[in-house]
């Protein structure tokens, strides 16, 4: 039953038929348990359902939208009010393209695990982050990485990396820098620009979805105010969290912290 609820935990919704022998007060116990684990998955499939089916629905009324926009500049010539039409319409489009992208890592994250070295998830994004860093003349180092594994959802641990460093780049002003550090089992990954940084009562709600700072970390920046979301999100289902802080350059730090790190060669 321990080992069950630990799998539980760690977001491995699985039932276990041998929960449900012996005396008969244990199999009343363990089929109450797998009866939990069952409604529990129902629940999380279904949410993730409806949220995919809603943006799937509101693609096509928004693709209309877009072609009348293209008739109209077509006929009218270009206008402020079509091309801010256009624009919010693209953000959007943008929009519920992250959020189909995010409920589909969810619905197939208790699924889809394996094991990974950390290495083989986020070698080849470093090197991609870095080289895209330095297209925006900008400086991105990172540390080794620790020879370590993990058990969980690869594209999602990618995701939960890739937002934070993509976010730090695009916010610093000259430089990001990720490193690693190991205490047991638990690993943290730190990211930290020298960009503008986050109000420190801000700290704490960036992880929400859509939520935009007022600074310069806004939306004339673009973006959809998923990215973070996300990363919270596949941290959770890893039985992990995301944390924020303003650094010593005055910048931001997204520290994420991963609890069952299998350190074994």
């Amino acid at each position: 039953m321990q080992a069950a609820a630990e799998r539980v935990a760690e977001g491995r919704l699985d039932i276990d038929p041998s929960l449900e022998k012996g005396p008969r007060e244990f199999q009343q116990a363990g089929a109450s348990f797998n009866q939990m684990v069952t409604a529990l998955n129902q629940m999380i499939s279904g949410q993730q359902r409806l949220l995919s089916d809603i943006s799937h629905e509101l693609r096509s009324p928004l693709t209309r939208l877009r072609m009348a926009n293209a008739l109209a500049i077509r006929k009218q010539g270009e206008s402020q009010e079509l091309t801010r039409i256009d624009t919010e319409a693209e953000r959007m489009e943008q929009m519920i393209a992250d959020l189909l992208s995010l409920s589909r890592m969810q619905l197939n994250s208790h699924a889809e695990r394996e094991t990974y070295t950390l290495e083989e998830l986020w070698l080849t994004l470093l090197e991609d982050a870095e080289f895209e860093a330095e297209q925006h003349s900008k400086l991105l180092t990172y540390q080794t990485i620790p020879s370590a594994s993990i058990d969980g959802n690869g594209p999602l641990l990618c995701s939960a990396l890739e937002n934070v460093v993509r976010n730090a780049i695009k916010y610093a002003n000259h430089s990001v820098e990720v490193s690693f550090s190991i205490a047991g089992r638990e690993l943290k990954v730190m990211v930290s620009d020298d960009g503008e940084g986050v109000p420190q009562e801000m700290l704490a709600d960036i992880f929400r979805p859509f939520y935009r700072v007022s600074t310069a970390r806004d939306r004339a920046s673009g973006g959809t105010g998923l990215g973070l979301a996300i990363t919270d999100s596949a941290m959770r289902q890893h039985n992990g969290k995301a944390e924020a802080s303003i650094n010593a350059k005055g910048g931001l730090t997204v520290t994420l912290v991963f609890g069952l790190i299998n350190t074994a060669k």
